[in-house]
């Protein structure tokens, strides 16, 4: 029996008797709220699983078994359709190992564009909502989720990350709480030190004065990033009289000699700029992204080429002029 059925389903010998139990481990899926809409898990308008393509990754790249592959693609074409234009995680087994409880899981990504989820906090409920365990997963070093594409992912609670220990045969939930808007927008950032806001929103600010009724997006600096990746430090200067949300942000890295880098594409979700206000993010490029390994950190350029906005917000063009959204 190979490694991977053994040490998910325990004594089941074939892909015939793990089967039976695909439907009766699945959970409810959720969803990351990238569509912008409220309460996407209620939409109807939906994508068969089976027209997501299955890639995998992480520990099933390039070490599974003919039986393993089969089974993960079996279990992926049972799952229920996917909210269009979402990004869902569902659960489809759970179990208890020595160093903690394992949840095995596929995130879908259903939309038209790759995205690359940064943090991803999750939860284990009990059935009764009792709150077990919260752990922040770093999904950086897995790197973008393409268009239509579903990729298996494990989710390791380690027993000494546990607030409480249930006992053994109670089953546990996998759930996500989407994040509360951010208040004071300016206070609020992403991978950045207190410190680091402050001098990058100073910086925003005594750049080059915003007209009235401009919205702008500058790369302030870049800078070597975690395991070999880069940060990409951006300031969304808002000169409206009303509030902005961006959804996308494609980013181009170039080397001094114009060649490419990096080119990648986020998704946000509560990305809002207030009205007459600047917001510093710090986007994190990992190593699997980047095209080159021979490049000077201080001598890369980036541009913004096109920022997405809400579709409940009126358009707005970000504009990029001469210097204006690049690094020198």
């Amino acid at each position: 029996m190979s490694w991977l059925l053994e040490n998910w389903f325990g004594s089941k010998e074939s892909l015939e008797q793990v089967r039976e139990d695909i439907h009766e481990h699945l959970h409810k899926e959720f969803y990351l709220g990238v569509s912008g809409i409220d309460n996407p898990e209620q939409s109807s308008t939906r994508i068969p699983s089976t027209e997501l393509e299955l890639v995998m990754n992480g520990p099933w790249d390039n070490r599974l078994e003919e039986t393993e592959a089969e089974l993960l693609q079996y279990i992926h074409d049972e799952l229920p359709a996917v909210v269009r234009d979402e990004v869902g995680v569902v659960p489809f087994f759970t179990q208890v190992t020595d160093d903690g409880y394992l949840v095995l899981t596929y995130i879908r990504n259903a939309t038209n564009r790759s995205v690359l989820l940064q943090k991803l906090p999750l939860t284990l409920i009990t059935n009764e909502g009792e709150v077990v365990a919260k752990k922040t997963f770093d999904l950086i070093p897995a790197g973008p989720i393409g268009d239509l594409t579903s990729r298996p992912f494990e989710f390791l609670f380690r027993w000494d990350e546990f607030s409480k220990l249930p006992e053994q045969e109670v089953p546990l939930t996998l759930t996500y709480q989407k994040p509360a808007a951010p208040k004071a927008v300016e206070e609020m950032t992403q991978g950045l030190t207190k410190e680091e806001n402050e001098k990058y929103l100073k910086q925003a600010k005594e750049h080059s004065p915003l007209a009235a009724g401009q919205v702008d997006l500058q790369v302030l600096d870049i800078t070597k990033g975690e395991e070999d990746g880069l940060r990409v430090i951006v300031a969304f200067r808002n000169g409206l009289e009303k509030r902005l949300e961006f959804t996308e942000v494609p980013i181009i890295v170039n080397d001094e000699e114009g060649n490419n880098v990096a080119r990648i594409q986020y998704t946000l979700a509560n990305m809002k700029v207030e009205a007459n206000s600047n917001r510093v993010w710090a986007f994190d490029i990992p190593s699997t992204s980047i095209k080159q390994d021979d490049y000077d950190v201080s001598k890369l350029t980036a541009v913004i080429p096109k920022a997405r906005q809400s579709k409940k917000q009126p358009a707005v063009n970000p504009t990029v002029e001469n210097n204006k959204g690049l690094l020198q």
